[in-house]
């Protein structure tokens, strides 16, 4: 079994498809790669490239093998949106929150963001953060530097916390942050992407993963950010990590399983 803790339902390289199309080409490619499940992450806010939560809850209703995160657009955030999130939660429409710091410019540790942490520790949820490269503009890196999600690990213990591609290109600001709290973990999405093995060097990605991966496997998680990026160079990957079979494949189901609470 494979659980894919990282995709979209997105047209960046499905450019001229239909959001359905896009979500039976997923279908397909976890078919071809023996995925058997998919965590679909919506867009903060409604746009034409990337489906946002109402959008992406429609495509994956009906789809035992897609499940969706909640998210929500901070500068916008307000207690009726929270109160959406909560009924979603109640109902077990979504496993968990994904937010936007960089792409959106607020700090994870901001009080306006308190809501969601409290409401995804009332359901034993985990909150997912975008942590590190923004497309091309690092500026951006600093609202999402595994400094600033430290703060909010320490400030909420009870909350689960996965700090979304490695953080790369911090890796060793990521790999310091999951080895010293305990209720921090990693997606790798997006490691095996061409341009970020050029960006952060194929040695530096295996070590950094390997580090934790050796002392905490528990704290890995496998995701790809499909369609930007392929699931078969991930799952090479985490073949090709020098840890004990055990390991990977508490990287690639198990981890997520008991995280996320999948039973």
């Amino acid at each position: 079994m494979i659980i894919d803790c990282h995709t979209h339902l997105s047209r960046f390289g499905h450019q001229g498809m239909s959001f359905d199309q896009i979500r039976n080409h997923l279908l397909a490619d976890m078919n071809e790669y023996e995925v058997d499940c998919s965590f679909v992450l919506p867009d903060s806010e409604p746009g034409a490239e990337v489906a946002d939560l109402n959008t992406a809850g429609c495509l994956t209703r009906g789809h035992a093998q897609l499940l969706l995160l909640g998210t929500a657009c901070i500068s916008t955030l307000c207690q009726s949106v929270i109160e959406s999130l909560d009924v979603l939660a109640a109902a077990g429409e979504i496993i968990g929150i994904k937010l936007y710091p960089g792409f959106e410019l607020f700090y994870p540790d901001e009080g306006c963001c308190h809501g969601i942490y409290e409401l995804c520790t009332r359901y034993d949820m985990p909150v997912v953060f975008h942590s590190g490269e923004t497309m091309a503009e690092p500026w951006r890196e600093e609202y999402n530097h595994p400094r600033e999600i430290a703060r909010v690990a320490e400030r909420f213990p009870a909350l689960k916390i996965v700090v979304a591609h490695f953080s790369q290109p911090h890796l060793g600001a990521c790999r310091d942050l999951l080895l010293w709290f305990s209720n921090v973990c990693a997606d790798i999405s997006g490691l095996a992407h061409p341009d970020v093995i050029r960006t952060c060097g194929q040695n530096a990605i295996m070590r950094s993963l390997e580090a934790v991966a050796g002392l905490c496997p528990e704290k890995v998680l496998f995701g790809t950010d499909w369609p930007l990026c392929d699931v078969g160079e991930h799952l090479r990957l985490v073949d090709s990590l020098c840890i004990p079979q055990r390991s990977k494949r508490l990287i690639l189901v198990q981890n997520a399983v008991h995280l996320f609470r999948l039973g």
